[in-house]
């Protein structure tokens, strides 16, 4: 069942990087981790810095929407081209920089809890067990940087420039942190048996 599973996946990955919906800059992580047998990645991102806004009396989770993100460090030209798109009746303005994420498939609950270990032991102190079943066991490996910094509400921006500026700068430092995190459990990949 297992084994199934993951030539579904990398079927799918495949079809992905035909479509260039995969970010390239991840892909040493998934290649070694899905040579491994027991386990196959199922979703990944190398991380993000933006501004989301969430739209006045609607549900948010259906048409909140990226005013720009970047999974490059961003510069301040991106930063305030997309705050130029913002609508003019917001309910929020939000930066948001989010770490890399990455899921992995392991065979069993032994094998999960040696990759989680694994994460956990290069830094990656958010990662965990998110689901448990018959066929798989799946993996997220994340860090704890992150940020969630409103900015603007009811309409109007609430902070200047200059503190956009410094939200960016340190978006880009704790992004520069995690992907840091990601290479160094690349390379304690080798002691996984």
């Amino acid at each position: 069942m297992f084994q199934e599973s993951k030539e579904k996946a990398m079927k799918k990955l495949k079809e992905a990087l035909e479509k260039n919906l995969v970010d390239r800059e991840i892909l040493y992580l998934l290649n070694r981790i899905n040579e491994m047998e027991d386990y196959y990645t199922t979703s990944s991102c190398i991380g993000r810095c933006g501004i989301m806004e969430f739209p006045k009396g609607k549900n948010p989770k259906i048409y909140s929407r990226w005013l720009g993100k970047w999974h490059h460090y961003g510069d301040e030209e991106e930063l305030f081209k997309a705050l130029d798109r913002k609508s003019e009746d917001f309910e929020m303005l939000v930066f948001v920089m989010n770490s890399p994420i990455l899921h992995v498939a392991s065979r069993d609950v032994p094998t999960a809890k040696k990759l989680l270990d694994l994460a956990i032991h290069s830094g990656l102190k958010a990662s965990s067990i998110k689901s448990i079943t018959d066929s798989r066991v799946i993996v997220e490996i994340v860090s704890t940087y992150k940020i969630d910094a409103p900015i603007g509400i009811d309409g109007r921006i609430l902070v200047d420039r200059d503190y956009l500026k410094m939200l960016l700068k340190i978006g880009n430092a704790k992004l520069k942190k995690s992907r840091a995190l990601f290479y160094r459990f690349y390379r304690a990949l080798e002691n996984i048996q």
